[in-house]
């Protein structure tokens, strides 16, 4: 799939016209999410009612899964790309948003709610015929689109993964990028503590963070709005040993404690709650972050930042500034 700028964004889209479902497959259930019909879905907001909002869609189970504050607050069935038009694997960000878009290359069809994440790709409400039917957009019942779309924010985390991938929280007495001493936790935690949730419309302080650290490259870049900020070399203990792939979304900080709480997401573990959370404290204490990048990343971090660790290459065709992508798995472009 080529990549598109902003405004392509926009004048493209990759809806199918709307397939009618009928009334009942609409509603909410109660159900396991293994058990869900096509069209069903599950929203309990109150289980945490703020806090940065990730979305993980799990093309194998053809689901997406909503968590807030790293706490899974809804799940529902999709439709993601039909053969040729495959939804693209990666970790992306939502910076663009449009309550009623119509697609100009698909005869005009309407795509409400939609969630820009990948050139043409979207979040958005569509058909939901039980398979993979789109253009490569993310199809979501029409009501659970809605309730999506009315609590992401700028920034917000779509993770796109072949089999679903464990998630859990981490707290951590500092960053979960360094296992330096840190002797200025205090003034760092209070760089955060001080920001709230970037807005969905940019702002002067509506700056949404992403950070790649390539264990290939032993580097770590840093993107602001999909603009590089950091591109430095970093330390990597046992570097012989794979880091795997992992993302991180900062929650918040603990004022009391000076203490950093994050939502964990282990790519690819084949199921939402198989998450070790040793394992990954593990895998970010191996890192060597050079003391100023790490103060320029704590005094940037905000609730919602993205942190992504990978064995690959964090080459160009990876990532956009056009489309803020964090990163996007070439295996299966």
């Amino acid at each position: 799939m080529a990549l598109m700028n902003r405004r392509q964004i926009l004048a493209a889209g990759c809806g199918l016209p709307l397939l009618a479902i009928p009334e009942a497959g609409m509603a909410q259930t109660e159900k396991p999410a293994t058990d869900l019909k096509p069209g069903e879905w599950s929203w309990y907001p109150e289980r945490a009612t703020s806090g940065p909002v990730a979305v993980v869609v799990s093309l194998s189970d053809q689901l997406a899964f909503v968590y807030r504050n790293g706490i899974r607050i809804g799940v529902s069935t999709v439709s993601s790309g039909r053969k040729g038009y495959e939804t693209p694997t990666g970790v992306f960000s939502v910076l663009s948003k449009e309550k009623m878009h119509h697609s100009r290359a698909y005869n005009n069809a309407a795509m409400p709610d939609s969630q820009f994440f990948f050139g043409g790709c979207a979040l958005h409400a569509g058909g939901l015929p039980g398979y993979p039917s789109s253009h490569g957009c993310i199809h979501l019942p029409s009501a659970f689109a809605e309730l999506v779309f009315g609590v992401t924010h700028n920034g917000t985390p779509v993770i796109v993964t072949s089999e679903r991938s464990g998630v859990g929280s981490l707290t951590h007495a500092g960053l979960v990028l360094t296992d330096r001493d840190l002797k200025d936790i205090e003034t760092l935690t209070g760089h955060v503590a001080s920001k709230s949730l970037p807005r969905d419309r940019s702002g002067e302080d509506d700056d949404a963070i992403a950070i790649i650290v390539s264990g290939a490259e032993r580097r770590l870049i840093a993107l602001k709005n999909g603009t590089e900020f950091i591109n430095a070399d970093i330390g990597i203990e046992h570097p012989r040993l794979p880091l795997g792939t992992h993302v991180y979304v900062l929650n918040g900080v603990d004022p009391a404690n000076h203490t950093y709480d994050w939502m964990a997401v282990g790519l690819g573990t084949g199921h939402e709650t198989a998450l070790d959370v040793q394992r990954e404290i593990a895998v970010t204490a191996r890192l060597v972050i050079p003391p100023n990048v790490y103060e320029q990343i704590a005094r940037n971090l905000h609730p919602g930042a993205t942190m992504m660790l990978t064995d690959l290459p964090a080459h160009p065709e990876t990532r956009t500034a056009t489309d803020f992508v964090i990163m996007r798995d070439m295996r299966n472009a």
